[in-house]
């Protein structure tokens, strides 16, 4: 039995976790009460192959944004658009210039000018774009590694309005306003450039279908009858599920499901920016699966409330409900669902939830430690994300606060609220599964996130335990590694992660709960965020299909609602080009692959038979799910070869 190396007693070891120690300190006022790294670490810069691939996709939003907004401008194609568009924003710097004694611009233009990447841009300018824009990648990639992610916020104002000339504002008057967006078909080469939920959205099946292989596939419940909140008639759930069928009997035999927002009832609604007001819902919305035995039959929506009140003020909608009134309905469950996804399921108890672990493994263990060692590819690149959405993303007046629906204060609120009740213990992949009551596949049969979500469990989970059993064998041993309950304590701790329900009577106490313990870890930094994280680019960059934020009351149900109606709850047209553009952009960077640790990561021989078997488990999980996707509607966020290691975008 190998022994996991703790190097208790080396001076060089103390050492460098007394440099670490110093390096990851907490900070608990980022996101209070929330711990997160104070300052990011210079060993947690990200890689110059993970720029180039921010700045590729950068790329191309930069030049569909030009296209849209500036229009064709008779110049020969994009390249020289692009030029002009350059030499329009140095033309701006210079008017910009004021030579006032305490003026600083002029120092600062003198300064860019002898910079080294402005020589770059001169020379693009002087020898025209390259066709494959490799010049300009590599370009903004010297600026990211120079500056850093925050450079993005500090784009010069220039720059940001010479782009925004010619911006699509107001609110639309058909959805094909919406598509217009999509200017630059290499956004969305396979589909023409408009990603095909654009096509689908509106359909029910699409709808429901969200709810169990979307972007938030996290929400429904089972229940076995509805209270008193909610009240749908037998009539109306007979109009859309037939009248062989009843509510009692589908509560009974477990085919009823809930999608309830009431976390969201008295959020506050946005004003940022300032030109619009934004709206907020805490709806119920109801679905169920069909009567039978067939491994096929879908979840359907059979009812919607906008509101957790019952009476006139919240009209419950079904299928049979007028075309607007119904789309307006199903449209606020998106809203709210979305603003869930991305306080909640994505930044929460994903991005925050595996931050947490990432300073104690630094602090406490041992480059050399077992666990030290098969942790550490699952963080790289999170804490400098994570450092990057506090300081931009989620900051006032940045795109959180621009583009979802309530306020930022509310916002970081409900994913402190989301992250704080999402308690460790109860958080593996089958026990969610099970509390929501969504775990038998013969009461919800099609639920692709759930199946798939269980392969990559299983695989992770034996992979983890086949590695930790090389260096623990009997409960005792683990209990006796001085590194890594030091390493638990510190997870657990108020003056360390805050990680509620970590641990077994203060510590960890059997190979069993490191087992788990590892695989949730390991699963939510690649599994999980793959799962929340890309659908933004294909679901939620079309603003209609997923709005961000809603821009009229749900008071407006209570009378007929129009087309137009339906057309004003949507984002305005300059709220959508900024949805697409941050959306995308967080759904497209694919850094990293699941089962592909670097070269020569593990010294121990014993474990590379065992990573070949996880990489062949793997190889078979992709294989199954591309299976499956012949007989159900796509879904591929959970194939291996397309999840990244680590939260890393």
């Amino acid at each position: 039995m190998t022994n996991c190396p703790t190097d208790n007693t080396s001076s060089s070891v103390n050492h460098n976790l007394e440099v670490a120690k110093q390096e990851y300190q907490y900070n608990y006022d980022h996101i209070p009460p929330v711990a997160m790294v104070d300052k990011l670490p210079e060993r947690e810069t990200p890689s110059q192959e993970w720029f180039l691939l921010l700045v590729n996709n950068i790329r191309l939003l930069f030049l569909n944004t030009l296209i849209t907004n500036r229009g064709n401008r008779r110049n020969k194609g994009v390249r020289d658009d692009v030029i002009e568009y350059i030499l329009e924003v140095i033309y701006e710097q210079i008017k910009s210039i004021k030579t006032g004694k305490d003026n600083k611009t002029l120092q600062f233009f003198i300064q860019l000018l002898l910079n080294q990447n402005l020589l770059i841009a001169q020379q693009l300018l002087s020898q025209g774009i390259p066709e494959d824009f490799r010049e300009i990648d590599e370009f903004f990639v010297s600026l990211l590694e120079e500056n850093g992610l925050l450079i993005l916020k500090d784009i010069s104002e220039e720059a940001v309005e010479v782009l925004e000339k010619g911006s699509p504002e107001g609110h639309a008057t058909s959805l094909e306003d919406y598509q217009k967006l999509f200017s630059y078909k290499e956004l969305f080469p396979e589909t023409g450039g408009i990603p095909s939920i654009a096509y689908t959205f509106p359909e029910d099946e699409v709808f429901a279908y969200m709810r169990v292989a979307g972007y938030n596939p996290l929400m429904i419940e089972q229940v076995s009858s509805l209270d008193e909140r909610f009240p749908v008639t037998e009539t109306q759930y007979q109009e859309v599920m037939g009248n062989d069928d009843s509510l009692e009997a589908a509560g009974k035999e477990g085919r009823l499901y809930l999608a309830d927002y009431k976390i969201l009832e008295g959020a506050l609604n946005g004003t940022y920016p300032n030109k619009y007001q934004k709206y907020i819902y805490a709806p119920l919305a109801l679905f169920a699966v069909p009567k039978g035995s067939e491994s096929n039959r879908k979840l359907r929506p059979v009812a919607i409330q906008c509101g957790q009140t019952p009476g006139a003020d919240n009209p419950i909608f079904t299928p049979n409900s007028s075309q607007y009134a119904w789309l307006f309905a199903k449209t606020v469950v998106e809203i709210v669902d979305a603003n869930f996804h991305e306080a909640v399921s994505h930044l929460a108890r994903t991005h925050l939830f595996v931050g947490s672990f990432i300073p104690p493994t630094h602090r406490q263990l041992p480059q050399s430690h077992c666990l030290n060692l098969l942790l550490r590819p699952h963080f790289e690149g999170t804490l400098a994300i994570n450092d990057g959405a506090q300081g931009i993303l989620i900051a006032p007046k940045g795109g959180v606060d621009s583009l979802l629906s309530s306020t930022i204060d509310n916002s970081r609120v409900l994913a402190v609220l989301g992250l704080q009740s999402y308690g460790f213990n109860k958080a593996m992949l089958p026990e969610q599964l099970k509390q929501r009551g969504v775990d038998d596949p013969n009461l919800l049969p099609v639920y692709p996130y759930r199946d798939d979500a269980l392969l990559l469990w299983d695989a992770i989970h034996q992979w983890v335990s086949d590695y930790l059993s090389l260096y623990y064998s009997r409960d005792e041993e683990v209990q006796a590694d001085r590194r890594l309950q030091a390493w638990a304590g510190e997870v657990m701790a108020f003056d360390g992660a805050r990680v509620p329900d970590f641990g077994e009577d203060g510590g960890i106490r059997t190979l069993e709960y490191l087992i788990n313990a590892v695989t949730l870890i390991i699963f939510t930094a690649s599994a999980q965020h793959a799962a929340v994280n890309f659908p933004q680019k294909d679901i939620m960059s079309y603003a209609p299909a997923v709005p961000l934020a809603g821009y009229l009351p749900n008071s407006i149900l209570k009378g007929e609602v129009s087309e137009q109606d339906y057309l004003d709850l949507l984002p305005p047209l300059e709220q959508a080009q900024g949805q697409l553009n941050l959306t995308y952009l967080l759904g497209s960077v694919y850094y990293t692959k699941l089962g592909e640790y670097p070269k020569n990561h593990f010294t121990d021989s014993k474990v590379k038979p065992l990573l070949e078997k996880f990489q062949e488990n793997l190889n078979h999980v992709e294989a199954t799910i591309e299976q499956r996707n012949l007989n159900r509607p796509l879904y591929r966020y959970l194939l291996p070869s397309r999840i990244p290691q680590s939260i890393n975008i």
